[in-house]
């Protein structure tokens, strides 16, 4: 019984250490903790519906498929395999971005608190981070009941440094785009930065299942370079603007059309 708060620990840690890093960029009217914690927790839901969509769509796919998925290491594959592997890879990924970044749209867009284009990656990433957390919970029990504290330990520091953070920054990204569409007349940015998202996370699976060092290397190139990327987004002018002011000010200096 002592493992299972061990295990909840051990899920919250890296959603905890990457939300002090993303936080962080949020430099003006933060957005209040209530509004975040929602998103956490809401990020942590759409996982398990997730879980229930990805079991469901298993079936679909061919025999052989579900079970390549659960091998650790490169094996040979034949090309009509490689191509359901490859879709059923774009499928889930597709499945996991839009629920997690519209339990932002659904439940935050509207929301007086987001009020700058950053706070749609602040939520973005904490939807991501609780979609991660109950993502980590299912995989470490599963491996401590199959291979032990060794490998445990293993699959901790891969969730740590890659799966958490990707999760983070896949919908930090969708949800930067999210609040970029609010506040301008480009609407359709939103749906461009969930196309990016979805193929960063389809990416980074499809190289994880090549099993080789080459896929391993380029998925940690890939993972540096997004998080350059969305820190800067976040970092920029655009994104720290805080709009509603801006838009009271415009009202309040706009000459009075009464007569």
């Amino acid at each position: 019984m002592l493992l299972i708060p061990v295990l909840i620990i051990l899920a919250f840690l890296p959603s905890i250490f990457w939300f002090f890093v993303f936080l962080h960029e949020e430099k003006f009217d933060p957005i209040p903790k209530k509004l975040i914690f929602k998103m956490f927790i809401l990020g942590g839901i759409s996982g398990l519906v997730a879980a229930i969509f990805e079991l469901l769509l298993i079936f679909l796919f061919p025999k052989g498929t579900s079970e390549y998925f659960n091998q650790i290491g490169p094996k040979s594959i034949t090309d009509s395999l490689a191509f359901w592997m490859i879709l059923a890879t774009v499928i889930f990924a597709a499945i996991e971005e839009i629920l997690k970044i519209y339990v932002v749209k659904w439940f935050a867009y509207d929301k007086l608190e987001f009020n700058q284009v950053v706070d749609g990656a602040i939520l973005g990433v904490s939807a991501g981070l609780g979609f991660a957390t109950l993502e980590n919970l299912g995989y470490f029990t599963g491996t401590l009941l199959t291979t032990g504290i060794v490998g445990l330990f293993l699959v901790f520091i891969v969730r740590f440094l890659a799966s958490t953070l990707l999760h983070a920054l896949t919908t930090g990204i969708s949800g930067y785009y999210l609040g970029k569409a609010k506040f301008s007349t480009k609407k359709f940015v939103f749906k461009e930065g969930l196309i990016a998202a979805i193929l960063i996370h389809a990416t980074f699976n499809i190289l994880i299942l090549t099993g080789s060092l080459v896929g391993l290397l380029l998925d940690i190139f890939l993972l540096i370079s997004v998080f350059i990327f969305l820190m800067r987004k976040m970092e920029s002018s655009e994104a720290q603007t805080i709009w509603k002011l801006v838009y009271f000010r415009r009202t309040k200096s706009a000459p009075s059309t009464q007569i």
